[in-house]
């Protein structure tokens, strides 16, 4: 079962399951919500604020507001966010080469 929902629906959360072959290849922040991403399958890397995080399923990556991040890899991802991601509150910082 896969539960999706958004700030119109729930303000405290949001979940989303996210697939990708090569990872977000944007660094962002957000300014209000934490991220917390629970890895299903795969494996990658996570950079937070120029740190780097070797990941592998079943492992957990937690991001406070405020903090730089991208990942790559291939992975099969649970991504919740709280308070419910809001695109107002999602900066940009740059894009990243493979």
């Amino acid at each position: 079962m896969h539960i999706y929902n958004n700030k119109e629906e729930f303000l405290q959360a949001a979940v989303v399951y996210q697939e990708t072959e090569k990872g977000h290849l944007e660094e962002f922040y957000h300014e209000k919500s934490a991220f917390i991403y629970y890895i299903l399958e795969g494996e990658g890397k996570w950079i937070i604020e120029d740190k780097e995080y070797e990941v592998k399923a079943r492992d957990v990556v937690t991001i406070p507001p405020g903090k730089r991040f991208y990942f790559k890899g291939n992975l099969k991802q649970l991504c919740i966010t709280a308070p419910a991601w809001d695109e107002k509150y999602e900066k940009h910082v740059k894009y990243i080469k493979e």
